[in-house]
C-alpha cells in the first residue's frame, strides 16, 4: 500500500509539474487535457485484463459513474483554470486541496471509517498546512460572482475522491482498477473532444500541434497518478489516504518546483511544509 500510495504522489507530482512547461512552451492547456486523457485511454487499455470496448464493459453497473467522473474531470480541471486567472492559483490550489474535506466526511458518515484522535488532529493539521503553503500576496480581482469558481473546484474535487473510493468499495476487485479507470479517462477525453470539435466548428478555436503532442506525453503521468491512486484505496482507511495524497502531492510538488523551477520559497511555504510533514507523521501512526 506504501509504494502504491508514493508512486501515486509522484506521477502526480509529475503531472502537476507539466503545466509550469506548458506555460514556458506556450501549449493550449484545454487542447493538452483533452489529449492527455487520450492518452491515458490509450495506456490503460493496453494494460487492462478487459479492454474497455467489451460489451461487457460498456453494459456494466459502474460505467454510469465513469460518465460522472469524466464529465467532472473535464469540468474541474476548467474551472480551476479559471479560477487561477481570474482570483489566482492560490485560491484555486486551497480550493482543491481543501476537498479532502469531503470524502473524509463520506467515509465516516456513509463507510464507518473512524480515524483515531491522533488521525483527527493530524486531518486537521493538514487543512492547516495547505491553506498556508497556498497563500501568496499576488492582488486579485474581487467580484461577487467570482466566488462560485473555487466552491465549484472545492465540491467537485471532493466528489471525484469520493466516487472514486465508492468505485473501490463496490467494484474492484470484480472488475480491475485499470480498466475502471481507463473507462474513465476515455469518457473524459470524449466529452472534451465535444467541446473541442464545438470551439472548432464556431471558428473559436484551432488545433495547435505542438498542444497535442505536449498533451499526449502528459496522458503517461496522469494515468498512472489515478491508477496507484486506486490501488492504494483497496482495502486501505480513504480518512487517512485521502489526507495524505493530497498533502503528499503538495509537499512533493512545492519540493520540484524549487530544485528544476527555481521557486523561491516564503516564510508562509517553510512553515507549511514543516506543518504537512508533521501531518503526515500524525496521520501514518
Amino acid at each position: 500500500m506504501v509504494v502504491f500510495l508514493l508512486l501515486s504522489i509522484l506521477f502526480s507530482t509529475i503531472t502537476v509539474s507539466f503545466f509550469k512547461i506548458f506555460e514556458i512552451k506556450k501549449v493550449q492547456t484545454f487542447q493538452a487535457i483533452v489529449m492527455n486523457y487520450l492518452s491515458c485511454g490509450i495506456i490503460g487499455n493496453l494494460l487492462s485484463e478487459k479492454t474497455v470496448f467489451q460489451i461487457q464493459v460498456w453494459n456494466t453497473d459502474w460505467y454510469i459513474y465513469t460518465l460522472i467522473l469524466g464529465s467532472l474531470f473535464i469540468s474541474i480541471l476548467f474551472c480551476i483554470g479559471l479560477t487561477a486567472q481570474k482570483m489566482g492559483v492560490s485560491v484555486s490550489m486551497v480550493a482543491a486541496k481543501l476537498s479532502v474535506v469531503i470524502p473524509v466526511l463520506v467515509a465516516v458518515f456513509l463507510h464507518h471509517e473512524m480515524p483515531g484522535i491522533i488521525g483527527v488532529i493530524g486531518i486537521v493539521v493538514s487543512m492547516i498546512a495547505v491553506v498556508i503553503m497556498s497563500r501568496t500576496n499576488e492582488e486579485h480581482s474581487t467580484s461577487t460572482n467570482l466566488w462560485i469558481l473555487p466552491l465549484l473546484v472545492f465540491v467537485g474535487s471532493g466528489f471525484i475522491d469520493s466516487i472514486l473510493h465508492y468505485l473501490e468499495e463496490m467494484f474492484i476487485p470484480a472488475y480491475s482498477a485499470d480498466t475502471i479507470v481507463t473507462t474513465v479517462f476515455l469518457n473524459a477525453f470524449l466529452l472534451g473532444s465535444l467541446i473541442l470539435i464545438v470551439g472548432i466548428v464556431t471558428g473559436k478555436t484551432k488545433l495547435d500541434i505542438n498542444s497535442i503532442l505536449w498533451g499526449l506525453l502528459l496522458g503517461l503521468p496522469n494515468y498512472f497518478s489515478m491508477f496507484f491512486l486506486v490501488k492504494t484505496l483497496q482495502g486501505s482507511n480513504a480518512t487517512i489516504i485521502f489526507p495524505i495524497n493530497n498533502i503528499g502531492i503538495v509537499l512533493a510538488s512545492t519540493l520540484f518546483s524549487v530544485l528544476f523551477f527555481k521557486e523561491v520559497l516564503t516564510k508562509n511555504k517553510w512553515i507549511g511544509l514543516s506543518l504537512a510533514l508533521l501531518a503526515i507523521v500524525l496521520m501514518s501512526i
